[in-house]
């Protein structure tokens, strides 16, 4: 009898999930597990903070719609998780977290990091299990991948405490509810339409004039770019494309329509087509001002949108309904002439908007320090289609977000409905290491740097290629001095010192010089010709220092959504306009 400790049974039990790689932390509890990991052949990748090694693991699930898997010691190495966990969670990233914990018999007798990760991360997982036992370390493991997999997808959190797991050896044999080797040899299947309310769902499509596509996360996980683009092109249905679907259609394309146009067409359309998407925040919850009646597709039934008025509810994957579209290819010939004005209107509205990008560049361009939107177009413009951009600035991502034209889905990585910061940094290496280790884009605040900056010495350490450009305005939030609270803050008052701005264009570029990084400092927009291509060429990690101007208003502030955040400061104190846009307008 070959007897096995508990650490390799589940090593074993994750090889056979198809594991290659994992991000963590090393710590005591889960030594084991991590030790025959290494043993085994997985490329562990260890990191400066717990929290960076579910950032990547985040990453490389959304680049590779494969489960990334992290992992973290117990009590402070599970916490320090925890926010990037929450990040993960309300993107539906499919991330299999890996948690030591204390010894079972020393619960509650004041055990060296002691911590209850399933109530604590109830929240933010879709389950968190303590695997008392160590004969069942292989079934929970199973169910791990396939539940974090399943849609909605999410992450799984599972905690070993140290001494039922690691105790002593035992018989392989023995595990419980688990059938040795791959669980499934093959994709998961597609949900195809129902046949009959397919049929429905197409006639009111080919007797529209005036549709629209949004086309949510799903279409990325669904793998359905190829049916989205031929759809939109073939049957003359522009297309707005959310989140980390962007780039399925890629957004050179005239069937591309903006998210800054996209308000106007919504309101004209006649029918709505919300495809594999959550209608939540980024959508406005839904509350569009439009006649139009909607058709809803989504895998998850419990995404539909039930507040809206709605003609077919299709349960489905995103490309079986759009092939089940093709196929009705016939049905719209009458449709395609009908459409001409409508996506006439497209083009122009997209013509327009980039007209409007274009006459502020002058301003922005003479602005000193420079502009988030010079940067911005100067970022776009130089980097390499298709490589993954992953935002983490606070001022900066609202620009190149607005300036980069996408070619992939899964391309652009942000904090999405966590709108935390310090992600980026983390998510640059898992989003590398996805990719054969290429270069990978990331865009900082100075932010995010001081929560995730530690983990720039891993990536330089794994000699990876990811260009960190940090838009360095001195501040947490641009803009708040001229839009609300004064110079030097005045209105919070003698104490305020200095607000919410932080040291004075701190040298992040001289901070990391040291470890080896190819750096440099940026105060002229003409040096940043070229800087893309040096970055690339020095083959290792890069430190871009970009000065620049906190004196530009964050587009979020005069959103509607903004209102709750500022409408309790004194009229008379704060400036015009914060007080004419929420307050005034609510009192």
């Amino acid at each position: 009898m070959t007897r096995a400790w508990g650490g390799e049974i589940a090593v074993t039990a994750l090889l056979r999930e198809g594991v290659t790689c994992m991000f963590g932390m090393t710590g005591g509890h889960l030594q084991p597990l991590q030790d025959f990991a290494y043993r085994a052949g997985i490329d562990v990748y260890q990191v400066r903070h717990e929290q960076a090694g579910v950032h990547a693991a985040d990453a490389f699930a959304r680049i590779t719609r494969k489960p990334g898997v992290c992992f973290g010691t117990a009590g402070p190495g599970m916490l320090n998780m925890a926010t990037a966990i929450h990040m993960a969670y309300l993107a539906h990233s499919p991330i299999v977290c890996l948690l030591g914990g204390h010894k079972t018999k020393e619960t509650d007798r004041g055990s060296l990091q002691e911590a209850h990760a399933e109530s604590i991360l109830s929240s933010v997982t879709k389950w968190t299990r303590r695997c008392h036992d160590v004969d069942q370390a292989s079934y929970y493991i199973r169910k791990a991948f396939r539940d974090a997999t399943t849609p909605p997808y999410g992450p799984v959190a599972l905690e070993f405490p140290l001494d039922s797991f690691n105790t002593d050896r035992t018989d392989p044999a023995d595990q419980v509810a688990y059938l040795a080797g791959p669980w499934l040899e093959s994709d998961r299947p597609a949900l195809p339409p129902d046949p009959k309310l397919m049929d429905v769902a197409a006639a009111h499509l080919a007797a529209s004039r005036r549709p629209i596509i949004i086309a949510g996360d799903d279409v990325h996980w669904d793998r359905a770019s190829t049916a989205l683009t031929a759809v939109a092109e073939q049957l003359r249905m522009p297309v707005s494309v959310r989140r980390l679907a962007r780039g399925a259609v890629a957004e050179n394309s005239d069937v591309v329509i903006p998210a800054a146009v996209r308000k106007g067409l919504i309101r004209d359309a006649d029918v709505v087509v919300l495809l594999g998407l959550d209608v939540g925040y980024f959508e406005s919850f839904g509350n569009w001002t439009t006649q139009a009646k909607f058709l809803q597709v989504n895998r998850n039934p419990g995404q539909i949108a039930t507040h809206l008025p709605t003609l077919v509810e299709l349960q489905a994957d995103s490309r079986s309904f759009l092939d089940a579209l093709l196929a009705r290819a016939k049905d719209f010939d009458t449709a395609t002439q009908t459409r001409r004005e409508w996506m006439d209107r497209v083009v122009g509205e997209r013509r327009e908007n980039r007209r409007r990008r274009g006459a502020v560049v002058s301003e922005q361009d003479a602005t000193r320090p420079i502009h988030p939107g010079t940067l911005a177009r100067s970022l776009a413009a130089q980097w390499p289609a298709g490589r993954p951009v992953v935002l983490d600035s606070f001022t900066g991502s609202a620009f190149l977000s607005d300036e980069i034209e996408l070619t992939n889905s899964g391309q652009m990585l942000d904090s999405g409905l966590s709108a935390a910061v310090g992600h980026g940094v983390g998510m640059g290496v898992g989003a590398s290491i996805a990719t054969a280790e290429g270069p990978v884009l990331v865009l900082m605040g100075d932010g995010g740097m001081g929560i995730g900056g530690g983990d720039i010495e891993t990536a330089m350490r794994l000699s990876l290629p990811v260009i960190y450009v940090i838009y360095n305005n001195s501040a947490l939030c641009a803009g708040l001095e001229q839009y609300c609270y004064g110079k030097d803050f005045r209105v919070l008052g003698p104490k305020a010192r200095g607000g919410f701005n932080l040291t004075q264009d701190v040298r992040y570029d001289q901070m990391y010089a040291p470890l080896g990084c190819h750096v440099e400092n940026i105060e002229e927009p003409h040096q940043l010709a070229g800087v893309i291509n040096r970055a690339i060429a020095s083959g290792t990690t890069s430190v871009i220092n970009v000065v620049g101007t906190k004196d530009v208003r964050h587009p979020l502030y005069d959103s509607a959504y903004c209102k709750e955040v500022f409408w309790h400061l004194p009229a008379a104190e704060v400036e015009p306009p914060v007080r004419e846009r929420h307050i005034q307008r609510h009192e």
